[in-house]
C-alpha cells in the first residue's frame, strides 16, 4: 500500500472545489473521534469521503470470518441500502478480490471488467457503475474488510484519489478495532450488571429471608412466655367458672327456703365476685392477644404513620415473662409526633432491643426506656430518638465494633442467632435512621435508635 504525501513537493494545488489532502484526513479524523459505535463512525467516514473524491456512492464492507463473506456494514448513494441484504464471497468480484489478495483495485470502466457482477449489484441498486476504486482495510496484516467508492464525478479515480482512501482505511481500520474493542466491553458491562443484579436481588431476598427467620425465632421464644401468660388468668377462669357452678347449683335448692335465704345469697355473692375476677382475667387474655397482634401487624407491609409509644408498650407486655418480677421496667417517655414506618419491622427491632436488655441482667436491674422528638436542624430532618438501656454486665470494647455483623453473639451456644442485632441495624438504616450503642462493662448497655419521623422522597 502506497504512503500518502501530504502535499507533493512541487505539485499543483488542488482541483477547485476539492479540499487539499491534509484537510480531509483531520476532517475525518475528527470525525472518527467523535463516535464509538462501529456504524456510526463508519457512515461519518463513508459521507466525507464520498464528499472529497467527488463519488456519487461509497461503502464499507466487513469481512465475516464465519462465513468468509464480505458484508455491506454502511453503504451510501443512491439505492445503496439495497445492498445491506447482499454478500460477496472472498475472492469473488472486485471486492471479494481486494479482501482476498489485500491489494487496491482501481477501475476506470467497471462494464468492461469481467470482474463486476453487474446483474447483481447494479440491478439491486438500479444504478450504472462506471468507475471502481476499491481499498483493503488492514491492521496488524489482516483483513478487516474493504473501502469502495464508486463513480467519481470528474472522470475516472486518480493515483491521488487512491492514496487519500488508502490512508482513511488505514485510519478507519483503527477506528474500527477501537469500537469493536468499545462494544465487546459494553456487552461485558451490560452482562456483568445483570450477573450483580442478579446477586443483588438474590441477596435482598435472602436478607428478607433472614429477617423473617430472626422474627419466626423470636416469636417462637414469645409463644412459650404468651402461653404462661395467658394460663394463669385462664386457669383463674377455668377455676372460678366452676366454682359459680356449684355455687348455683347449690343455691337452686335454698331458693324456696326463707330459712335458708341468708346462705343464698352467701352463694350468690360469692358467684358474683368471682365473675368480676373471670372478668380481669379475660381482660388480661385479650391484653395479652391484643399486645401480639399490634406486635406481628402483619398486614401491614406499607409505611403509614405510626405512634412507637403503641409498638413499645405492645413489645413491653410481650417480653413481660422474662422480665417477672426482677427487672424493674422504667418508662420515660417524651411527646412523640407519630412517624412513617413499617410498623412491624420497628416493633421487631424493639423486640430484639428489649429481649437482649433483659439477658443481659444476670440477677436483678432495670431497663429504662426513653423517648425523645428531635427537632430539625439544618440537613437533619426532624426525628425521634428511642433509647433502651440496662443495667446488665455490659459489652467488652472489642466486642463494640462487631455487635451488628451477622453471626456475632456473646450469649453463648444455643441462647442467641446472632442475627438479631443485625437485622435490627437493617431494619433501621432501610428507614434512613441510625442506630448506635454505649456500653460500659459492670455498668450497663444503651442502644439508640434515631428515626426520622416523615419518609425521604
Amino acid at each position: 500500500m502506497s504512503a500518502l504525501p501530504l502535499r507533493p513537493t512541487g505539485g499543483p494545488p488542488p482541483a477547485p472545489g476539492r479540499p487539499d489532502l491534509v484537510s480531509t484526513l483531520i476532517d475525518v479524523g475528527t470525525a472518527l473521534c467523535r463516535e464509538l459505535h462501529l456504524r456510526d463512525l463508519l457512515a461519518a467516514m463513508m459521507e466525507r469521503v464520498r464528499g472529497a473524491l467527488g463519488a456519487d456512492a461509497s461503502s464499507v464492507m466487513l469481512v465475516d470470518e464465519a462465513s468468509q463473506t464480505l458484508r455491506w456494514e454502511v453503504a451510501l448513494g443512491a439505492g445503496a441500502g439495497r445492498l445491506r441484504s447482499l454478500s460477496v464471497p472472498l475472492g469473488e468480484g472486485i471486492s471479494g478480490h481486494v479482501a482476498a489478495t489485500g491489494e487496491p483495485v482501481r477501475i476506470a470502466d467497471a462494464q468492461t471488467d469481467p470482474r463486476w457482477r453487474a446483474g447483481v449489484y447494479d440491478n439491486a441498486t438500479g444504478v450504472t457503475t462506471r468507475s471502481i476504486l476499491c481499498v483493503p482495510i488492514v491492521t496488524r496484516g489482516r483483513v478487516l474488510g474493504v473501502v469502495e467508492v464508486l463513480n467519481r464525478r470528474g472522470g475516472p479515480f486518480t493515483d491521488e484519489d487512491q492514496r487519500l482512501l488508502e490512508a482513511i482505511a488505514s485510519m478507519g481500520a483503527v477506528a474500527i478495532e477501537n469500537a469493536r474493542l468499545y462494544e465487546t466491553l459494553e456487552e461485558m458491562v451490560q452482562e456483568r450488571t445483570a450477573e450483580l443484579t442478579q446477586t443483588l436481588t438474590a441477596l435482598r431476598e435472602a436478607q428478607a429471608h433472614l429477617v423473617q427467620a430472626e422474627k419466626m425465632a423470636a416469636l417462637g421464644d414469645l409463644v412459650a412466655g404468651v402461653a404462661h401468660e395467658i394460663n394463669t388468668p385462664l386457669g383463674a377462669v377455668v377455676s372460678n367458672t366452676d366454682l359459680i357452678g356449684r355455687a348455683l347449683a347449690k343455691t337452686k335448692p335454698l331458693l324456696g327456703d326463707a330459712a335458708q335465704a341468708a346462705k343464698a345469697r352467701h352463694f350468690l355473692d360469692r358467684a358474683v365476685a368471682m365473675t368480676g375476677t373471670s372478668r380481669e382475667a379475660c381482660r388480661r387474655i385479650n391484653d395479652i392477644i391484643c399486645s401480639l397482634r399490634n406486635f406481628a401487624r402483619l398486614d401491614e407491609a406499607e409505611r403509614k404513620p405510626a405512634d412507637l409509644h403503641e409498638g413499645l408498650e405492645s413489645t413491653l407486655s410481650l417480653v413481660k415473662h422474662l422480665l417477672k418480677t426482677r427487672i424493674r421496667v422504667r418508662r420515660d417517655y417524651g411527646t412523640l409526633p407519630q412517624v412513617e414506618c413499617r410498623v412491624n419491622q420497628i416493633n421487631q427491632v424493639f423486640l430484639n432491643l428489649l429481649v437482649n436488655a433483659a439477658q443481659a441482667i444476670a440477677g436483678t436491674g432495670t431497663i429504662t426506656v426513653r423517648t425523645r422528638h428531635v427537632p430539625a436542624a439544618g440537613a437533619a430532618p426532624e426525628s425521634v430518638s428511642v433509647e433502651i438501656a440496662d443495667t446488665g454486665g455490659g459489652i467488652p470494647p472489642e466486642h463494640l465494633p462487631k455487635i451488628f455483623n451477622p453471626g456475632f453473639t456473646t450469649k453463648g451456644v444455643g441462647v442467641g442467632t446472632g442475627l438479631g442485632l443485625a437485622i435490627s441495624f437493617r431494619i433501621v438504616n432501610d428507614h434512613a435512621g441510625k442506630i448506635d450503642v454505649e456500653s460500659r462493662v459492670g455498668e450497663g448497655t444503651t442502644f439508640r435508635i434515631l428515626l426520622p419521623v416523615k419518609e425521604r422522597g
